[in-house]
């Protein structure tokens, strides 16, 4: 007597197109956004801000000399310079080599544009930076051989992202003593005018 033909176990195609669908929403909740909340944009922002300071502090304090971090609103950058004007100290004007560093940036600068950041998108921007009570606009912070600011007052740097009334802000505190930098908070308080003109 023959047998019956044997019936192959597996999974029709309307059940693997089912599977698929449910694997495609699920990975499509879980996944994060590809486009960063603006509380991470500006994260992001003051992180790099602060290693690139840290960076021209850690060039004062090693080579015994000054280092000023510009800030150029305008370009949404900083510029990171030697700025001992000392004869003696004209060999520190070209800046070490740094895997961070712009193979275009000249030998002189360490340039940081916010915007080719990776990571930020294209919201986060430099406002500009205030010292001082009352605040005062200022252009830049320049480091000494100890690590310290040459500016007597707490230096901010201001960065902003968001359009309209989702505009929020984020601060950078540099202390003058110890030339270390730290992230404030989060807020959408407007911060005082720093149209950078010092």
């Amino acid at each position: 007597m023959p047998r019956p033909p044997r019936r192959i176990a597996g999974f029709t195609l309307i059940e693997l197109l089912l599977v698929i669908v449910v694997l495609g929403i699920l990975l499509g909740v879980a996944m994060p956004s590809s486009n960063p909340s603006l509380h991470h944009q500006l994260q992001s922002a003051a992180s790099i801000l602060r290693t690139d300071l840290a960076y021209g502090r850690s060039l004062a304090v090693s080579n015994n000399s000054n280092y000023r971090v510009a800030f150029d609103p305008a370009n949404n950058r900083c510029v990171l310079e030697h700025s001992n004007t000392d004869a003696a100290f004209a060999s520190l004007d070209t800046l070490p080599d740094s895997q961070f560093r712009d193979p275009a940036d000249p030998p002189t600068q360490h340039i940081v544009d916010l915007a080719d950041s990776p990571r930020m998108g294209s919201a986060a921007r430099l406002l500009g930076a205030t010292a001082g009570d009352p605040p005062e606009s200022v252009t830049g912070v320049e480091f000494g051989p100890l690590g310290q600011t040459t500016r007597t007052a707490e230096t901010k740097i201001w960065l902003a992202a968001g359009q309209g009334s989702e505009v929020r802000y984020l601060c950078l505190r540099i202390n003058p003593a110890t030339g270390l930098t730290s992230i404030g908070e989060y807020t959408s308080t407007e911060p005082p005018a720093v149209n950078s003109e010092d």
